[in-house]
């Protein structure tokens, strides 16, 4: 696959030589200024370079230590993007795009129209694209503060105000209890202000422009204390803390903020697929035990053996329910899992026989035993109302599909190493090793992703294993001490 997925980068690489171009940036409160932004045309879609759009909105943007996570600092929140994949970090919520995020010469490339559909959620001002020009149109936001969230942790609240520039603010306790920060020469949105939730140990939240000042009035109820204000400067955050009892948490400054950021991509959810379900039975034993009963069971061993050890769990169905395969990688992206396990029984035609365990990876199929897996594995299409999603998965176009897994393919193959030798030897079935192919159910994971194939069900001497709830719980128990030592090896 990574032979494949190179040349196919090395080509898109060659044709952003051939159709670069640039493209105007007309400020509409600003006749005189100029400014243009650099593109490139492929697969009929115009894609733009994101530090350069990031420049342009004053957003400051920074690469992790891999280089290939890119964050840009918008003012209303801060957007985590990676490489090869069309999913967006925004904050605790995971938002999507079409196609992947592309790379080439450190330069990240998305498709115009996607990226500023994206940006203007989060970014005060007015931002456009006009494809007939073509040309993006640009307003600077009117505005020096624009809002606020809020967060209760270790007995504070803390309200917290983003701000387009570093302000000079002054806070003071007024004669009600109250407590007013005025921001010297700048401008708010006091609409953004109103009708916004406020936290349950506030009574009273308001703002307002005076003259040439914003103030914003902040009144706590009776046993909640003011706490100070602190300021992030990088990029700017106005906190303003209070205590709801005697706390010794951790103030919000600069390292908090780091913390915070590494915690967005640490081990912490683990998520559980059992295979079939509902009307789709998968594999169906010599004996009529079912796959879908097996892998639900095994699934939920997993999952409490899991939580044992603290580590969250989402599983994409906890009862005998049909899900169709690209809604199991939506539901791992929206719960923000970190691992995704897909459970299932292999099986071969009647009369045939064979044993032991194995896992697979997402790439293209390189033999013939892991080409029949995957197809008995999609052939569950066939119980969905509509199968349009599926239908043009070439194998070119599968390659681009792989992509929003391709920078994991490397812990996914060595997560799959681990489980197999962990529960081969484990369960003393034979180890029939780690094979890759096109699993529809993996490509949609933005995150490490396996298939483990547990037992043969169509043997019926492992039929009569998998039948075994000790059996089944020793499968949970070793796959849970494999995802353990992965997550330890990647810390």
């Amino acid at each position: 696959m990574n032979k494949i997925l190179l040349i196919f980068l090395i080509v898109i690489i060659s044709c952003c030589n051939l159709f670069a171009e640039w493209i105007s940036v007309e400020w509409m409160n600003d006749a005189q200024r100029i400014d243009s932004v650099y593109v490139i045309q492929l697969q009929q879609h115009i894609w733009v370079e994101l530090q350069n759009i990031a420049d342009l909105l004053g957003a400051d943007w920074r690469c992790d230590s891999s280089g290939n996570h890119i964050r840009l600092d918008m003012p209303i929140e801060a957007l985590i993007f990676t490489v090869n994949t069309p999913f967006v970090l925004a904050g605790d919520r995971t938002k999507q795009i079409p196609l992947p995020i592309l790379k080439h010469d450190e330069r990240f490339f998305i498709p115009i129209e996607d990226l500023i559909a994206l940006l203007s959620e989060f970014y005060p001002g007015e931002l456009l694209y006009d494809p007939a020009s073509p040309a993006l149109l640009l307003t600077p936001p009117r505005h020096d503060l624009f809002g606020f969230k809020y967060n209760t942790e270790s007995g504070f609240t803390n309200i917290l105000i983003p701000a387009m520039k570093l302000l000079e603010c002054n806070d003071s306790k007024e004669a009600d209890g109250s407590v007013k920060l005025v921001f010297k020469k700048s401008k708010i949105d006091t609409n953004a202000f109103k009708d916004q939730a406020i936290p349950d140990v506030i009574s009273e939240l308001s703002a307002l422009q005076k003259d040439n000042d914003a103030e914003i009035v902040i009144k706590a109820k009776q046993g909640t204390e003011f706490d100070g204000v602190e300021i992030i400067i990088d990029p700017p955050l106005y906190c303003v803390r209070f205590r709801t009892q005697s706390a010794g948490g951790l103030r919000i400054d600069e390292q908090r903020r780091l913390e915070a950021e590494k915690s967005a991509w640490a081990f912490d959810v683990v998520v559980i697929d059992p295979g079939h379900g509902g009307k789709d039975p998968g594999a169906i034993g010599p004996t009529r035990l079912y796959e879908k009963d097996v892998v639900l069971d095994v699934g939920l061993r997993l999952r409490k053996a899991l939580e044992k050890h603290g580590i969250k769990t989402v599983m994409t169905r906890e009862t005998d329910k049909f899900i169709p395969l690209d809604e199991r990688g939506r539901i791992a992206n929206r719960s923000g899992g970190k691992l995704f396990v897909s459970l299932h029984c292999n099986a071969l035609a009647h009369g045939k026989k064979a044993y032991g365990i194995e896992t697979y990876f997402l790439a293209p199929a390189k033999t013939d035993r892991a080409m029949r897996v995957a197809l008995k594995e999609n052939s569950v299409i066939s119980y969905e109302e509509s199968q349009d999603q599926y239908q043009d998965l070439t194998e070119e176009n599968f390659i681009l599909l792989t992509m929003a897994q391709a920078n994991f393919v490397r812990e996914s193959e060595y997560l799959a190493s681990i489980v197999q030798e962990k529960v081969s030897r484990g369960v003393s079935l034979p180890d029939r090793g780690v094979d890759q192919a096109g699993f529809y159910v993996l490509y949609g994971a933005s995150m490490p992703a396996i298939l483990v194939e547990m037992a043969f069900i169509s043997t019926r001497t492992e039929e009569n294993k998998l039948r075994d709830k000790k059996f089944r719980q020793a499968i949970a128990d070793y796959l849970c001490k494999a995802i353990l030592n992965f997550s330890a090896q990647s810390e």
